[in-house]
């Protein structure tokens, strides 16, 4: 029988710090207990009162950032089913009418801030539909958020609507920090959900009347930490926190001084199996989830840093009166958790530290942060968050989950782009699941490092569950052999989908392909490429399915792309037509590019025809669609003010002689094409058998999938189906490029080419484009290997071999991509647009650590681009000569990846084939002399049998013996990654936001199914 432990045996087991509190404690019984005052409604003037005091700590930071976005915060809805925006809006004004936070602004008087509460309120909901490109929704989403608020203008709730689809919207919440928090969110989509419903039903809403409002509160808070329990408290954690080390040695990849908030987050969801195992560990030890993931967290600090002595901050909700239950607004505090830990701690002595540590401050939590750094006094700085680097939450999905009549809602999680702190680490769960979201500062960490941090934190998960007595490695001692961790992937989709729907994406599909697919085909191997994949995206999304191109290539089947029900990549509409008469600053770049002879860039297709022409209809044909799409009739000229695109309509149009060279007619087409009076397009037809047509046009007017389209026109048009014309001129595009604000990514750009040098395997001698040779090498492809990711395949293929050319360090390489992203304009539909829109940025990818990384640290690079990619060509070429000079010094990538798709071949013989199939391609000739814009450019294409890389470069300028080599290892590379991919169940540790979104969209359906 275990005896009874005496006070002085409890006594003894106290820590130091808890032992403090006992004394204070007792201290304060001997002399009077404080009065805790009363948390009431207000009388008198009610229009005016002071901040809470966390919510002054906020006011402040934005004064000292103002005009940021920096303390904004976000949440939103999505609506599958039926939505009333009339009944919407009704319920945005109650809930507005009844905070009166929500109609206040931040005014100062005598120096210090109040709230001003204004009766004459109005929160507009703003709609926008973008149904017609579904594709924009998340760069739509991005740019409203991060609106920075002026807290003494008001209007600190903002809602935005956007119309997805007819059943499809999503609701953007955005407030800035200091009238709210997590909890208030959740809250907040509660009661405006329950107003939603109650003016969609006719009634009065069952809402609680509010007992007090947030001045209420803040009068009270500040009455609250007055006197005795003022010093109490200050005291409590002058004594509990003296002696931490002033920094924690986070793993950072940049230096601290002058760096900005911009932030990214990283999501991951752990191994179902895993996750029970874990919760049932909690139960079995009488565990708090927080207190254990907590203790995860600490050890992943303790191996990266090396310290024993380690604080991280924890939000804790200041809503301990009942009256504060259903408010809106900042009821936050930070509260500084230290855990001391022994000398080589073990998983099961760092549970026990946490779980010590969290009792000893267990009085304290909602002491305003702002005392705890008074008492504290760390030091202060602009550059650093005061005591704390780092933050760790957990949170209960099932609060997120709400019902409303005649739709399906779910929270969706929306990226604002900024991280307040080093790192954040967030931990929802859901049942028996647990996901989360490692919010980051880009400037600080890469992408490489944030994948390593949380790999192994998903790896001390089970080292927690199945080895909790093994001391953990840290960063000072040689890091022991850990098993990997296997993480179950999601679900892999629903059932059957409906047979009208399949029908549907099947003549889709037909119409692109012009094939006759099944719905467990892969899109790639029916002859998909990368161009016609966005071609397929925007038929798709005309059609009503909200799939974007780097989604076909996640999914590239019927079923996997029904499966999907929201974009990822982003676009933003612009809405406003532009003038007429610029150039896109990728065709400045060309025009710039010291070509001596830049009326001679131009391509040639050399088509065959299956059954003879008739010359007079196809001249009829030519005119057709060179109508159709004006800016084959573009001319250029250089005016005072910059370059100038016009619209002549001029073409050239020839019946050449039986037998002659399509070599020769390309030619004399390039002869005769001149920048300022056209011709810049040209068509002939060279009788024979078969007969031929010789299509040729300047790159300035036409790119990649430009060509797809005007095939496929000339297909269309010569059997009798008149071509869907342009409604704009692509300088109309061109000017809303000139007109987007993308100073924003300047950042993310300059963080891409920071520190570029010289390839490694250059000679010195000049760089000549007539030097330049090209080097194959084909690549096998494992028989039955999937093509969703074959991109990031076959550039982490490239980047790996390439390494050495860097000197071990990141690759930074030039990606050329089909552009036509944003901003979108009206009249100009990108599946229609022939021009040269194709675009190239570059990309760094830090391959470092565990190469079974790598290709998940290329997918998420390729990812993380914004507006892709056109935005760094808009900065290079930008109007303001500062912003020129300053992109101009950034130096310029001098390895150029192009992924082409699948290789050009011909269609199927049958009669109902397509008339023309692309015999021949002729590449710009005529100047020789200029120099190669990269070092080396490296091709990418594969087919039914394997892949082809083709490298160009000149053998003068460049080593061909090591691009010969890197040649081979990236052939090499490339097969290894597509049969080692195809082994391995995909890892969860890098979820994309569209994933997260599907997978909270499936978590709410299973709590209204279980709730039923």
């Amino acid at each position: 029988m275990t005896r009874p432990r005496t006070v002085a045996d409890r006594l003894a087991r106290l820590t130091p710090q808890q032992r403090a509190a006992l004394q204070r404690r007792l201290r304060a019984g001997e002399e009077g207990p404080a009065t805790e005052p009363v948390l009431t409604r207000r009388t008198g003037d009610r229009s005016v009162s002071p901040l809470g005091l966390d919510q002054e700590r906020i006011w402040i930071l934005d004064q000292l950032d103002p005009g940021r976005h920096t303390y904004n915060i976000s949440t939103g809805l999505r609506f599958k089913g039926a939505f009333d925006e009339e009944a919407f809006r009704e319920a945005v004004a109650t809930l507005v009418g009844r905070h009166e936070l929500l109609r206040s602004r931040i005014e100062v008087r005598d120096d210090l801030p109040v709230l001003r509460v204004s009766d004459e309120f109005e929160t507009p909901v703003e709609f926008f539909d973008l149904r017609a490109e579904p594709d924009g929704v998340e760069e739509t989403v991005r740019t409203l958020v991060r609106r920075p608020f002026d807290l003494a203008a008001g209007g600190l709730l903002r809602v935005v609507v956007v119309r997805v689809a007819d059943d499809d919207h999503q609701v953007i919440e955005t407030m800035h920090h200091s009238v709210t928090d997590q909890w208030s969110f959740v809250r907040l989509n509660r009661e405006l959900l329950e107003h939603y419903t109650a003016a969609r039903e006719g009634r009065r809403s069952r809402a609680p009347e509010l007992a007090v409002q947030y001045g209420d509160f803040a009068v009270w808070q500040r009455r609250l930490f007055t006197g005795i329990r003022q010093k109490e408290q200050r005291d409590f954690w002058r004594t509990y926190l003296d002696g931490v080390p002033p920094h924690l040695p986070l793993p950072y990849d940049a230096p601290l001084q002058d760096s900005g908030h911009d932030g990214r987050h990283h999501y991951f969801r752990l191994d179902d199996e895993l996750s029970a195992a874990f919760l049932a560990m909690c139960r079995t030890r009488r565990l708090t989830l927080s207190d254990a993931l907590l203790a995860v967290y600490v050890s992943l600090l303790h191996e990266e840093t090396g310290s024993r002595d380690i604080v991280v901050g924890l939000p804790s909700a200041t809503r301990g009166r009942p009256e504060t239950h259903d408010l809106i607004g900042f009821l936050l505090t930070n509260v500084p958790l230290r855990a001391e830990l022994p000398a080589d701690p073990t998983p099961a002595q760092i549970l026990r530290v946490v779980r010590q540590a969290s009792a000893a401050v267990a009085d304290h939590r909602e002491v305003p942060f702002s005392e705890i750094v008074d008492a504290a006094s760390p030091e202060r700085s602009l550059d650093r968050y005061p005591l704390l680097q780092t933050m760790h939450l957990v949170l209960d999905f099932d609060d997120t989950v709400v019902q409303v009549p005649d739709a399906e809602v779910h929270g969706i999680e929306v990226e604002d782009g900024v991280s307040p702190m080093d790192i954040t680490v967030g931990w929802w769960r859901a049942g028996e699941r647990l996901y989360g979201r490692f919010e980051y500062r880009t400037e600080l960490f890469t992408a490489a490092t944030v994948d390593r941090l949380v790999n192994r934190l998903l790896e001390l998960v089970r080292v927690f569950v199945e080895r909790p007595g093994e001391p953990l490695r840290t960063r000072a001692a040689a890091p022991a052999p850990a098993p990997a961790v296997t993480v179950a992937p999601p679900a892999a989709g629903p059932a059957d989908p409906p047979p009208a729907e399949l029908h549907r994406i099947r003549e889709v599909w037909r119409e692109v392909l012009v094939t006759e697919p099944g719905p467990d085909d892969n899109f790639f191997e029916c002859g998909g490429t990368s161009l016609t994949a966005i071609r397929l995206s925007h038929a798709l999304r005309r059609a009503g399915f909200a799939i974007n191109a780097r989604q076909v290539f996640r999914a590239p089947t019927m079923r996997g792309q029904l499966a999907l029900v929201r974009p990822k990549q982003s676009d933003v509409p612009d809405g406003t037509p532009k003038a007429a008469g610029a150039v896109s600053p990728e065709q400045e770049d060309l025009l710039e590019g010291g070509l001596p002879h830049p009326e001679l860039w131009a391509h040639s297709l050399v088509l065959t025809a299956r059954r003879p022409m008739d010359p007079e209809w196809l001249r009829v044909v030519v005119k057709r669609v060179a109508a159709a799409h004006p800016g084959l009739g573009s001319t250029f000229r250089r005016t005072d003010s910059g370059w100038r695109s016009d619209a002549t309509g001029s073409r050239l149009w020839s019946v050449e002689a039986p037998g002659t060279d399509p070599a020769r007619v390309a030619a004399a087409h390039r002869a005769a094409f001149d920048l300022r009076d056209g011709p810049l397009f040209a068509a002939s037809l060279i009788p024979g058998r078969p007969d031929r047509i010789v299509l040729t046009a300047h790159h300035l007017v036409v790119d990649g999938l430009s060509w797809q389209i005007l095939v496929d026109d000339f297909d269309r048009t010569y059997r009798g189906t008149r071509p869907i014309a342009e409604t704009s001129h692509p300088s109309v595009y061109a000017a809303a490029w000139r007109d987007h604000d993308v100073l924003g990514q300047r950042e993310h750009w300059q963080g891409q080419l920071a520190g570029v040098v010289p390839l490694g395997c250059r000679t010195g001698r000049p760089d000549r484009i007539g030097g330049e040779t090209t080097h194959r090498v084909r690549a096998a492809i494992p028989p039955g290997a999937d093509a969703a990711d074959r991109q990031a395949e076959a550039l982490t293929a490239v980047a790996r071999a390439a390494r050495p050319w860097f000197g071990g360090g990141d690759v930074v390489l030039d990606l050329i991509g089909p552009g036509r992203e944003l901003p979108l304009v009206d009249g100009w539909d990108p599946a229609r647009a022939v021009g040269f829109y194709a675009t190239a940025h570059p990309v760094r990818l830090a391959l470092a650590e565990d190469p079974g990384h790598h290709l998940r640290q290329a997918g998420r690079a390729l990812d993380a681009v914004p507006g892709g990619g056109n935005g760094y060509l808009a900065l290079r070429w930008s109007a303001d000569p500062a912003v020129r000079r300053t992109v101009a010094g950034w130096g310029r990538a001098e390895l150029s990846f192009n992924y082409l798709g699948a290789l050009l071949t011909s269609g199927p013989d049958a009669d109902d084939g397509p008339l023309f199939t692309v015999a021949e391609q002729i590449g710009p000739s005529g100047n020789d002399d200029a120099t190669r814009y990269h070092a080396v450019a490296v091709l990418f294409e594969y087919d039914g049998e394997g892949a082809v890389f083709t490298w160009k470069f000149n053998p003068d300028a460049v080593d061909g013996t090591a691009v010969r080599a890197v040649a081979a290892t990236a052939a090499e590379e490339f097969t290894r990654l597509v049969r080692q991919r195809g082994s391995q169940p995909p890892s969860t540790a890098g979820m994309s936001l569209h994933e997260v979104n599907r997978m909270l969209a499936e978590l709410t359906r299973e709590k209204k199914s279980h709730s039923a």
